[in-house]
Parts: structure tokens; C-alpha cells; sequence
């Protein structure tokens, strides 16, 4: 088994996207990063395909300086991907901060990354992947959705931080998210739940893949909560998406068991679980 490092991301895309698109709404994260990527939007990233005789048994992604996206084909063969990963990233003194993709490959290789270097690895979240096909027939809140517009920077940016609070991992600066508020509005990409000219939800239209479109950054602040404003704006954001893709995705913490009971009520199915996992 070999790893092959891409150097030209058009290659790259054309040699995996085939690969990911068989299970397009499990693979929307590296799927929307290979455009992301194309657009020139990340320096330097770490593009592989592992192959065993012309047979594709992994794909891994990294825009340092965030964890690899393992993407596994054969999972019987994890032990032995896990070895040759082992090798190169030592081969070349890559440094890598832990990975992100499904949950059994993510476990087994960083159970393997432990003991090779003694050092205990840390679950930074437990997610769960949803896919939307069709909406349920559901009550809707008081109140209406609306596309935000440049001036609400400050908000979002207080909302961005106060989302990161509530998800594990490493909480965002207000200077990081000043900046991340600013290109999401640019992009016209977040929607508001209005009650009477007030904002009180948000939800984000995020990656692209081919046939399908990602909700993320949902957020209700505390006094605005057990209202149901967070349930309509992914309902009327999600039935919007559909009417220009087959299928929205969303990841949901399944230590949040609030958040999953209601994207199933508005119609999300779980594909798979996710892990992000610091080694």
C-alpha cells in the first residue's frame, strides 16, 4: 500500500470526488472543502489518496492548521492505512494536530497514534451527520426569516461567540470572529428569525458539494431559548435549500440531545457518526 501526494488540486479533485460522491452527504465536509480549496481559499494543503494495486483504500484532506479529514475506504485494512499514515508523517515531520472524519476510522487511528507515541489522545467532539430529503410537517414559531445583511456584524460576531461557547473545542476571538462574521455576511449566507424586526436565530447556507448543501452555526442566545426559534429558521432555510439541491446536511453534538431531537422532528435522518479527535 502507497501513499500519492497531490501537488495539483484540479488533479486531486478529479482523482477523489468520484470516491466521495458515492456517499456524497457523509462525505460533505471534505466534498466542500475540494472546492473551497480549487477557489485558492487555503495555503499549502495536504492533499493524499492511499492505493493498494489501483484499489483506493483512503483519502485524507488538511488546510493546516486544522485536523486531517480521514476519508476510508476499506475499513477491514484501517490497521494497515494507519501504519503507512504513520510512516510518512514521520518520513516528512509533518506535525498533525488530530483527525476528523467517520467514527471508526477516527478511533482506530488514534488508538494506533497513542500507543506508537505514549500519549493519551482526547475526543474534542462527538458529532453526528443528518441528511434532509423532504420536510415533516411541522409548527412553526411566531415570527418570520430573514437574510442578514452587512450591518449586523457586531451581532453575528456576539452570536459566532457564543455559538463556539456552546460546542466543544476551542472558543473563537472576538478578532477571529469579527472577521468570520464579516465573510459570512458578504457571502449573504446567514438567515436571521425575526420577531417583529428583532433577531432571535440564526442558521448559515454553508458548503456546496454536487448534489446537495450544509445548514451550520445554528444559534438561539439564552433569553430567546424553548421558543421553537431555532427549530423554524432550519426549517424555512432548509426548505429554501431545497428548492435548488436534492438534499441539505447538517453535523449536530450528540452530547446535545436537544438539538438532535429537533432536526429529526423537522425531517433530518442520521447518516453516520463524526469524531474530532486531538492526538
Amino acid at each position: 500500500m502507497n501513499i500519492n501526494v497531490y501537488t495539483d488540486t484540479r488533479d486531486f479533485d478529479n482523482k477523489v470526488r468520484p470516491l466521495l460522491l458515492e456517499k456524497e452527504a457523509e462525505n460533505n465536509l471534505p466534498l466542500g472543502l475540494l472546492d473551497q480549496i480549487n477557489e485558492g481559499r487555503y495555503e499549502d494543503p495536504f492533499l493524499a489518496v492511499m492505493e493498494d494495486g489501483g484499489i483506493n483504500a483512503a483519502v485524507f484532506i488538511r488546510t493546516p492548521p486544522h485536523h486531517l479529514i480521514v476519508t476510508v475506504f476499506q475499513e477491514e485494512r484501517i490497521a494497515e492505512i494507519g501504519e503507512v499514515l504513520w510512516d510518512y508523517i514521520n518520513a516528512y515531520n509533518i506535525s498533525l494536530p488530530g483527525f476528523v472524519g467517520n467514527k471508526k476510522a477516527t478511533v482506530q487511528l488514534a488508538e494506533m497514534w497513542s500507543k506508537k507515541t505514549s500519549r493519551p489522545y482526547e475526543v474534542n467532539m462527538r458529532q453526528r451527520i443528518y441528511r434532509l430529503d423532504r420536510l415533516n410537517d411541522i409548527e412553526i414559531s411566531e415570527g418570520k426569516m430573514e437574510q442578514a445583511d452587512g450591518s449586523e456584524v457586531d451581532l453575528v460576531t456576539q452570536w459566532l461567540m457564543g455559538f463556539t461557547e456552546d460546542t466543544p473545542g476551542k472558543p473563537i476571538s472576538i478578532e477571529d470572529a469579527s472577521k468570520r462574521a464579516k465573510e459570512m455576511l458578504e457571502e449573504k449566507s446567514v438567515f436571521f428569525w425575526e420577531v417583529e424586526g428583532v433577531p432571535v436565530s440564526m442558521a448559515r447556507r454553508a458548503r456546496k458539494t454536487d448534489n446537495g448543501i450544509t445548514v451550520n452555526f445554528v444559534y438561539t442566545p439564552n433569553k430567546f431559548r424553548r421558543k421553537g426559534y431555532g427549530r423554524s429558521v432550519v426549517a424555512e432555510l432548509s426548505s429554501m435549500l431545497l428548492e435548488t439541491n436534492q438534499f441539505c446536511t447538517l453535523y449536530t453534538d450528540l452530547d446535545n440531545p436537544t438539538s438532535n431531537k429537533i432536526y429529526m422532528e423537522i425531517g433530518y435522518t442520521p447518516v453516520c457518526d463524526s469524531m474530532m479527535i486531538n492526538i
